[in-house]
């Protein structure tokens, strides 16, 4: 297993098994640095170079008189300080935030699995229409978690979408109300438009070359519903096959609507998709707890022995309990709000016996430095363990 930024040369190396590319992992809503947050950043980066450069003029200045140009191997100049600075390198100070959920598996065979549209796909698609350019069979499988506008408010922003001639087929795959939303908004299905086709943007499939083809995952709790169907529909708990990786869905707990989690295996690596999930505290007797439990039995079932998990962490217990605040936020009772607790996915990990979990859904209330703690506080948790925990970030790589 490896990881590396998607802009490293490492992401050009054959793919052993599988090559999953989180290009989004924040929760809600896409966020950007605030102006203390790039501050901060700045000045741990400034704090770097300079304790840096002063070990090594303390070191060469042992044997005598340290002149600038023995530091920097040159007159002063801007070249010479570029030079010197791609010396001295980089800090690990990862930049979290960006973009709402998207996440790239490509397997070894060569096919790519997308799971969730949410704003980092637009990001995501550049890089699969270029990959791709003189690929003739072009088909992608793209599958949703649930309908929410965070996790899929970037599918028309798509390269892939608009790619002509030789357009892309891209089958989705995701619960009734996740494949509704996207034909109501779009009508990527039914070739209709509806009453809410432009409320979120002007677009809809007239403007579209890519082929849409829907499958829904149906759930045994899930209501008939009284509208027509433009897609097939199959069992939730019906593993799909795509050459020889295998895809499980399972049924997430995200309060009032179907939210579905996958696992990936391919070659004997696993990895496990699950946002959104909350493990419920509130009222013993509510029937939601009861969904929530067993729907908490059902994910740690799937997260056996998985060699990387992606996960809803998106508070503290004491957040989600409302006994404390989030940033400038207020304490708030968070009960059904359908997310999970950084506690929950500690204890996922080690009791499955997870190798790798990156947490993400992150919180737009959370400052930057709070992350940063946050990060911290689960690399000394993982010291010395059979595991790794940390949080996700946008753009990470990873080969399993």
């Amino acid at each position: 297993m490896s990881g590396q930024n998607s802009s490293s040369p490492a992401t050009i190396r054959p793919i052993q098994n599988l090559r999953i590319t989180f290009w989004g992992v924040q929760g809600s809503c896409p966020i950007f640095p605030n102006p203390y947050g790039i501050q901060e950043y700045s000045r741990r980066l400034a704090v770097h170079t300079l304790a840096k450069a002063f070990d090594e003029m303390t070191q060469r200045a042992k044997g005598g008189l340290l002149r600038v140009e023995d530091l920097l191997g040159g007159p002063l100049s801007q070249q010479t300080i570029e030079v010197y600075q791609q010396k001295i390198g980089l800090p690990d100070l990862p930049f979290y935030g960006g973009e709402t959920t998207c996440v790239e598996v490509e397997t070894s065979e060569g096919n790519i699995l997308i799971f969730d549209a949410g704003s980092g796909i637009r990001r995501c698609s550049l890089g699969v229409v270029e990959k791709w350019r003189a690929k003739q069979d072009r088909v992608l499988h793209l599958f949703g978690s649930h309908e929410h506008l965070d996790h899929r408010i970037g599918l028309t922003f798509s390269r892939f979408c608009y790619v002509s001639p030789r357009p892309f087929t891209v089958n989705v795959y995701g619960s009734y109300p996740f494949l509704h939303a996207l034909d109501q908004h779009y009508g990527l299905f039914s070739r209709q438009t509806s009453d809410v086709t432009y409320v979120d943007d002007p677009v809809d499939y007239t403007q579209m070359s890519a082929v849409f083809r829907g499958f829904e995952l149906h759930g045994q709790s899930d209501a008939e519903s009284p509208n027509k169907r433009f897609w097939e529909v199959r069992e939730l708990n019906e593993p799909i096959t795509i050459g020889s990786t295998v895809v499980q869905p399972f049924e997430a707990y995200h309060a009032m609507t179907c939210c579905v989690g996958y696992r990936v295996e391919h070659n004997g690596k696993s990895f496990v998709f699950s946002t959104d999930h909350e493990f419920r505290r509130g009222n013993q007797t509510d029937p939601c707890q009861e969904r929530s439990v067993v729907a908490e039995a059902r994910l740690r079932k799937q997260c056996m022995d998985a060699d990387l998990a992606y996960m809803d962490g998106q508070y503290y217990l004491e957040e989600y309990l409302g006994k404390k605040g989030i940033g400038s936020f207020p304490p708030v009772p968070r009960v059904d709000w359908g997310h999970g607790c950084m506690e929950d996915a500690i204890e996922r990990t080690i009791q499955c016996r997870i190798k790798r979990t990156l947490v993400g859904h992150h919180d737009p209330e959370r400052e930057w430095t709070h992350r940063l703690e946050q990060d911290r506080y689960l690399a000394k948790l993982c010291e010395g363990k059979a595991y790794q925990i940390e949080l996700a970030d946008s753009d990470r790589v990873i080969d399993l």
